[in-house]
């Protein structure tokens, strides 16, 4: 077990990115600048944006009205004081599918081992389209061969590249909020959690076990009057999907889930959310925060979290799309 720890510490560190990272979401635009050699944020940016301006999806348009969200991007930019071209950006989930598939083994070819976890990829979706774009990582355990693999369609990912590239820059596209975050847990001494991210519009979940990825769910919270969920019907769907989530890794895995590591980008109820489920679950609840190392204050660690776990001292898991 200790060889396998070590090859996901390898897996999660490393160099990473340039000095500004930016989340986007349906709700907000966040962002940090770092200095590089510190590993500590020297700026940071949160804007909301008006509903209806980006509205998240695997196979379809994505941005309404880019001049608006151009505009809205431009001043966070300001805020953070870019210098230079280059830029991270973490994309809603919505617009993403991931997967975690495991292998006897995986070809040595780079080109045979796309085209074969294509095709388990096309297995598990009703279309894979031809114009995919697909980034993935290889965890090798002493049982199988696991890849965490994340698929975008090449239109969806060209709006946020022409919207960044509209202010003169050249951006990469770090996969998922979510799947950063794990970035920021403690594997060794927590083999066996799960990681949830809840957005306004979606919650993302990310299973390990015996400290390796095995499984992704996202879901959607279902439109109600107006297009607003009320915040008593976010937390009842988050509250009966983790619960559900634990079940399912206990009767498949056989493994029991002991830690439940938990970031919110609510509007409100941010504290509030980890009483209720602390209430309503039977594991331990934990917030998953950036480091205090990071620079971050402290009623930001957990809301710009998902940017932390891109931080220098750590590998954002799935590259560029």
């Amino acid at each position: 077990m200790a060889a396998d720890l070590s090859k996901i510490k390898e897996f999660f560190t490393g160099p990473l990115c340039p000095p500004v990272l930016v989340q986007v979401s349906s709700s907000y635009i966040s962002g940090v600048h770092i200095d590089i050699k510190e590993g500590r944020a020297k700026r940071h940016a949160v804007l909301e944006l008006p509903s209806g301006l980006l509205e998240p999806h695997f196979d379809r348009k994505n941005i309404a009205d880019a001049a608006a969200l151009s505009a809205v991007l431009k001043d966070g930019l300001r805020e953070l004081q870019t210098a230079g071209k280059k830029i991270a950006c973490l994309v809603p989930e919505a617009c993403l599918k991931i997967l975690v598939l495991s292998f006897d083994s995986l070809p040595g070819s780079e080109k045979e081992r796309e085209k074969i976890i294509r095709w388990r990829a096309k297995k598990q979706m009703a279309v894979l389209p031809e114009d995919a774009r697909l980034s993935y990582e290889i965890v090798g355990s002493s049982s199988s061969t696991k890849v965490l693999a994340a698929l975008a369609r090449t239109p969806v990912i060209r709006e946020y590249e022409s919207l960044f590239a509209g202010l003169g820059l050249d951006v990469g596209i770090a996969a998922s909020p979510t799947v950063s975050l794990l970035n920021l847990v403690d594997w060794e001494n927590g083999k066996d959690f799960l990681v949830a991210n809840v957005e306004e519009d979606s919650l993302g979940l990310v299973a390990v076990t015996q400290s390796e990825p095995a499984l992704f769910r996202f879901k959607t919270f279902s439109a109600v009057t107006e297009g607003k969920v009320p915040f008593s019907q976010k937390v009842e769907g988050v509250i009966k999907e983790i619960g559900n989530t634990v079940h399912f890794i206990e009767d498949r895995e056989k493994r029991a889930v002991r830690t439940l590591w938990f970031r919110s980008a609510l509007k409100e109820g941010r504290e509030d959310i980890l009483a209720v489920l602390r209430a309503n679950l039977g594991i331990e609840v934990r917030p998953v925060l950036a480091p205090a190392a990071s620079g971050l204050s402290a009623d930001l660690s957990a809301f710009l979290a998902p940017l932390a776990g891109q931080f220098p001292w750590r590998k954002g898991m799935l590259g560029r799309l």
